[in-house]
């Protein structure tokens, strides 16, 4: 005969509500207490009755919240392609999605925004996060709400988020060093150009300049530009640097741009001298990896985010159990002129 709350809670000399948003995760239950009921709950050998809770599930709007920050990128609409993915699957059991398009990144509308959906009672929310103490604390009263919240993309270290859905930023550019000292065997002198610090754009560079330090001394980097995800600003720092100084022989770009970076390349008849890797394959004209102006790409597989976090929450809330892993890590492709697919591009002009 299945287990009941009931007999749970009355081992235990709690309520059955207590019981219930212990087991389910749900709102405010001492620690203490919760581990005792879950604890209890084994011993006794309940389970979820998981066909009950779809045919519970079937017919409500439960609603999970998303919120994308720099929704205008080409990266951004790869991951909100995925997200409306596992939308479609999941409406079967009354889900839907809740999502807030943000352009460029704006903390204090993340925020905003946020506190709309924790007063609209989402279930959830993913979040495409950015360093910075407002919003650890917005989800800290998320948490307190009963709303869990998962980062994507972009992490947020030290917060109450329960899991991060992205690539390992660090990894990713370690990964582009590594790369850039092969192909110029050791030696020479690259450039690199960032957009963000405050997002995974930080980690790459971070992961970049240590593999260089260590594994490739020889290889100096001559400069270092900001380009707050502007390609029109980023086309004007290489231009300023090509006319000024002696070319380089390798660019990194972990920013928005890959397009404009390739079209100055052409413009000062440099393409075919220089070595350089990218990141994001949806913001890339294949043309420039087909003639190798763009030498690899390094993609962080948007869809595949946008897709697995919406998944996840489903699964999370389905199962009443928490993520058992706190990283969800995409793969790490490097795509060159000779393993890339037309038909993954965003069109791009």
């Amino acid at each position: 005969m299945a287990v009941t709350i009931k007999e749970i809670a009355d081992a235990c000399g709690v309520s059955r509500g207590t019981v219930d948003r212990a087991l389910h995760n749900r709102g405010r239950v001492q620690p203490e207490v919760a581990e005792r009921i879950k604890k209890v709950a084994n011993e006794l050998g309940y389970t979820i009755n998981v066909s009950g809770r779809a045919l519970a599930m079937t017919g409500k709007n439960i609603a999970i919240g998303v919120i994308l920050q720099f929704a205008e990128t080409p990266f951004m609409q790869k991951v909100r392609e995925g997200i409306l993915e596992a939308e479609s699957e999941i409406s079967q059991f009354g889900c839907h999605v809740e999502l807030c398009e943000i352009n460029g990144i704006d903390i204090q509308k993340t925020i905003r925004q946020m506190e709309k959906l924790r007063k609209m009672k989402v279930r959830s929310i993913a979040v495409v996060a950015a360093e910075d103490s407002r919003m650890r604390e917005e989800i800290s009263r998320c948490e307190a709400d009963g709303i869990s919240i998962i980062t994507l993309n972009s992490d947020l270290t030290e917060s109450e988020r329960k899991c991060f859905v992205g690539q390992d930023a660090e990894k990713s550019g370690s990964m582009a060093a590594g790369i850039m000292g092969d192909i110029l065997q050791g030696t020479g002198n690259v450039i690199l150009f960032y957009g963000i610090d405050e997002t995974s754009q930080g980690a790459r560079i971070r992961g970049f300049r240590n593999v260089m330090k260590s594994d490739y001394p020889d290889i100096r980097i001559a400069a270092e530009y900001k380009t707050d995800n502007s390609p029109e600003k980023l086309a004007e720092q290489l231009q300023t640097f090509l006319k000024e100084e002696k070319k380089p022989d390798g660019i990194y770009l972990c920013a928005e741009g890959a397009v404009e970076l390739a079209r100055c390349l052409r413009k000062n008849g440099c393409e075919s001298e220089i070595r350089v890797i990218v990141h994001d394959l949806a913001g890339c004209n294949p043309d420039d990896i087909a003639d190798r102006t763009i030498d690899y790409v390094i993609d962080d597989d948007g869809h595949r985010q946008g897709y697995l976090a919406i998944r996840l929450l489903f699964w999370w809330f389905y199962h009443q159990k928490e993520p058992q892993d706190e990283f969800y890590a995409t793969d790490i492709r490097a795509i060159s002129k000779y393993n890339m697919h037309r038909e993954e591009f965003v069109n791009v002009q």
